[in-house]
């Protein structure tokens, strides 16, 4: 049984998505594609724009053999912690072959190169690194300027997300091979909608599901988005509590996940001229802060995830369980073989397993409640989290 991984969001699942899917399988040959998925919030730094029960099943029904869902403080993490987290989980399943991305490189010999340049001279904590930060640069630029022959791979978003899988499963000394697809169409933050491209970007169709543009997106998503009885959300949705939340968690930002000093004084000062998510995240970006950096750290305090990267890090090491949206029906074989193999406990349902999970586990599953809450009580979703049922798909 040979099994490939997907680590992603599905923001939404679009065509390009189920592209991916078939040509996994046409050039691996692989059995089964498991992925594992964001939950309601995303890396960028902002809420899903469908929860992660529709987007799982729309997984599901195109391709995906098994969903599983990444723990929130990864999901909504630094490219670093994102990708670390993920990678460890799937590594910690046992019996994953492939780890499939794309990238705007497509190779894998010339990205498996510049990963291991970064991780023997550009880690955030070497000299050079160091002096170009004090600089002013980003972290993203600073390698640039360092790097400058591997700068046409480093100025892609893809490239660099396929880079840290790259790190991560050196540094977890995993056997997984990492193997990569050329990403077609557009690129992944062009908001551009151009109705004559083979695939379009997730940011494309999101501003065009959201400004009521929809109609004109159907032929890019496999699925009947008019029929999705939810509606979809951009950032803006939870300004309220998110402007909430940066007043009264002010004396708390010292402990709040990413979020240095620096920026901390920044958030602070520019609190009077709140008027919506994303306006404040671009007043608050600066040079040395990008509009993601910005994003992800007032999300973390409105969702109230604390410690260092380093806490989350060495916290992932302990994990016990992981949690399972959804499953094809036919593919009960892929199950049986993760519950033989894995060294994680498969959760299916969270409260027949709760009291007998360890503490790190707990910590997990209590932080995804909380803003799950915060996003199904904004969507008007009744149903409480761990009443939720399993996602099953049939196959037609």
């Amino acid at each position: 049984m040979s099994i490939a991984a997907v680590i992603c969001e599905y923001n939404p699942f679009h065509t390009g998505h189920k592209y991916q899917f078939e040509k996994i399988r046409e050039e691996l040959g692989v059995d089964y594609i498991i992925c594992l998925m964001s939950g309601d919030f995303v890396q960028r730094g902002e809420p899903a724009i469908y929860s992660k029960e529709i987007r799982a099943r729309h997984a599901l029904e195109n391709g995906a053999d098994a969903v599983f869902l990444l723990p929130l403080s990864y999901a909504c993490g630094s490219a670093d912690l994102f990708s670390l987290g993920a990678v460890y989980i799937l590594n910690k399943l046992n019996c994953v072959d492939y780890l499939c991305f794309g990238s705007e490189c497509g190779d894998i010999t010339l990205l498996k190169e510049c990963a291991q340049k970064l991780m023997t001279e550009g880690s955030v904590e070497s000299p050079a690194i160091q002096r170009l930060l004090k600089e002013g640069n980003t972290y993203p630029k600073a390698r640039c300027i360092l790097f400058p022959e591997y700068e046409f791979i480093l100025n892609q978003p893809n490239n660099v997300l396929a880079l840290e899988y790259i790190m991560a499963i050196n540094r977890l000394h995993s056997n997984i091979v990492p193997y990569t697809l050329k990403r077609e169409g557009q690129s992944y933050e062009d908001a551009a909608f151009d109705e004559n491209a083979e695939f379009l970007s997730a940011t494309a169709l999101r501003k065009a599901i959201l400004t009521g543009g929809g109609t004109s997106a159907k032929k890019f998503l496999p699925y009947d988005f008019l029929s999705i009885m939810e509606r979809p959300i951009g950032p803006n949705a939870v300004s309220g509590v998110l402007f909430y939340s940066l007043i009264t968690q002010q004396d708390n930002y010292s402990s709040i996940l990413e979020l240095s000093p620096d920026l901390a004084d920044r958030i602070k000062n520019l609190l009077p001229t709140f008027k919506n998510f994303t306006t404040f995240a671009e007043e608050v970006k600066a040079k040395n802060y990008t509009y993601s950096r910005v994003s992800r750290s007032i999300l973390h305090i409105m969702l109230r995830l604390q410690g260092s990267s380093v806490f989350h890090k060495e916290r992932l090491f302990k994990l016990t369980g992981i949690r399972l949206l959804g499953f094809r029906e036919a593919s009960s074989a892929l199950l049986t073989k993760i519950s033989d193999s894995s060294g994680l406990t498969i959760i299916s349902k969270v409260p027949a397993v709760y009291d007998n999970l360890d503490a790190a586990t707990k910590e997990m599953l209590d932080e995804e409640l909380f803003a799950s809450t915060l996003y199904d009580k904004n969507k008007g979703i009744e149903t409480p989290e761990y009443s939720k049922q399993l996602i099953i798909v049939k196959d037609k």
